[in-house]
């Protein structure tokens, strides 16, 4: 037994010398030293720049033991990268302010009386807002764009709105004033001087609530359109409202500048087929607006100015530009399309007529791709729960009415909008304009090109780049040989 002990504690015994962990303790104790030194070497250089520059402790740069944790072994800390980064610091609270955004007061020019694009838009456009909705608006003359755009501008409505609608028509008092006027020079000055006091007032609460102008008497007896080109407005919500001249009116010949010819009207349709495409465009919804059931030549010029809207996605803008390309590229978005009836009858609401006005406008617009089920209905569509709004009339539903489009009527306003004994059938003028403004408004903004997070600035040179498109593709060219 003594000799089988021996025999295993004598190979213990030459093994534990032997062992690598002895071995290299010894030699890693002889590398701390220099690497010691040159940490301490490099210590001086760093004190000394931050005790110059008197820089706070918290924004001193880390010791190379720190440092080394972070970065490789053979990296050390640069002095000269400490001080570029402590320069930009410095330098970043020196810069100037963004300048504040300025907000309208009156409409602008987005594309004047010669459909040219006009850049004094562009100072009241946002560069970091991307949480903005562009509604546009297209309808022949007399229809109430003007009218429907200042409805969607307005923060609240309230009876006053009926009234000044109604006065917005009438012509003005200086007028009548002057010319029945029959008394001395002296005391129709003073009659004047009085008089012209709570007419500035009233103009003033008006131009508050309405900012496009609307058409007086005297422009609907001489026929002639009020506005002229596209004119843009930006509420305090970030909605851009844009609101188009009238399409295919005979005014429009009168006042072009070149002369009166055979092909003048075949010239007008062209231009008003390519605002109509330049609204699909750049919008995120359109308003087509009726004052009665229904203009079949009207729903024509639609479906024709989606067919010849060119692709405007950003990765087809340099293809198009030269061919003209119609097709819609994988990115290409379309418009949320409203059909809006204005002056609507009391038989109008019928759930009947409703049926009858839905069926037609998804017969038409089958082959489409604007999209029409959007939300903005008269009534809830019971077969899809994310969508669930009270109905206008108690009769509405899908049973009586079918499925619901993107339809809305306004009623037309008469003297006695006040009289709460007459049976309207329908209710009251601003409880629909809120219903309107708010579907309008809650509606899904979608991407209008490829690119995410489009800025309004971002937009403004969208815009610009699509006009150009536009006026430069050959389908409207051809379409236009094809006219009679």
């Amino acid at each position: 037994m003594a000799d089988k002990k021996k025999k295993i504690f004598t190979p213990k015994e030459t093994t534990t010398p032997r062992r690598p962990m002895i071995l290299k303790s010894d030699r890693e104790t002889a590398k701390d030293p220099a690497k010691e030194k040159q940490e301490k070497e490099k210590q001086p250089t760093i004190i000394l720049k931050t005790r110059e520059q008197s820089t706070p402790k918290e924004e001193r740069p880390l010791s190379p033991k720190t440092a080394k944790t972070s970065t490789s072994e053979g990296d050390g800390p640069h002095p000269c990268k400490i001080a570029q980064n402590e320069n930009k610091e410095k330098k970043a609270p020196e810069q100037k302010p963004s300048p504040p955004l300025k907000f309208m007061t009156e409409p602008v020019k987005l594309l004047d009386e010669n459909l040219e694009l006009n850049p004094s838009a562009l100072e009241f456009l946002h560069d970091s807002s991307t949480n903005y909705l562009v509604v546009g608006i297209i309808g022949t003359q007399g229809v109430g764009k003007s009218m429907i755009m200042n409805l969607i501008g307005a923060n609240a409505h309230d009876q006053s709105v009926c009234s000044q609608i109604l006065s917005s028509h009438e012509m003005p008092q200086e007028n009548t004033f002057d010319s029945s006027e029959m008394g001395p020079l002296e005391n129709q000055m003073e009659n004047l001087d009085f008089r012209e006091t709570p007419e500035v007032k009233g103009t003033e609460k008006t131009d508050n609530i309405f900012k496009f102008k609307m058409q007086d008497i005297e422009q609907i007896e001489r026929g002639v359109h009020c506005t002229k080109g596209i004119d843009m407005y930006i509420t305090k919500d970030r909605v851009i409202l844009l609101d188009c001249q009238a399409l295919w009116s005979p005014s429009l010949i009168e006042e072009s500048n070149t002369a009166v010819t055979a092909r003048s009207a075949n010239v007008v349709t062209v231009d008003c087929l390519q605002i109509a495409s330049y609204l699909m465009a750049i919008c995120h919804v359109l308003i087509a607006v009726q004052d009665w059931f229904t203009d079949y030549n009207f729903l024509r010029y639609i479906q024709a100015a989606e067919m010849l809207k060119p692709s405007l996605s950003a990765s087809n803008t340099a293809s198009s530009n030269q061919e003209g390309s119609e097709s819609t590229g994988g990115g290409e978005s379309h418009p949320h399309l409203l059909l809006l009836h204005n002056r609507c009858q009391l038989e109008d609401y019928t759930p009947e007529s409703m049926r009858i006005m839905q069926d037609l406008y998804r017969k038409a617009f089958l082959k489409s791709n604007l999209q029409l089920n959007s939300g903005m209905y008269m009534y809830s569509d019971t077969n899809k729960n994310s969508v669930n709004v009270d109905s206008v009339c108690k009769g509405y539903s899908i049973k009586t009415c079918g499925t619901p489009i993107n339809l809305f009527l306004l009623p037309e306003i008469y003297a006695d909008f006040d009289n709460p004994e007459i049976y309207r059938g329908h209710p009251p003028f601003e409880q629909l304009a809120n219903r309107l403004r708010w579907m309008i408004l809650g509606v899904n903004r979608h991407q209008i090109t490829n690119v995410p997070n489009l800025s309004e600035k971002g937009w403004f040179h969208y815009c610009s780049k699509a006009w150009e498109t536009i006026r430069k593709c050959t389908f409207f060219m051809e379409y236009e040989r094809f006219l009679p």
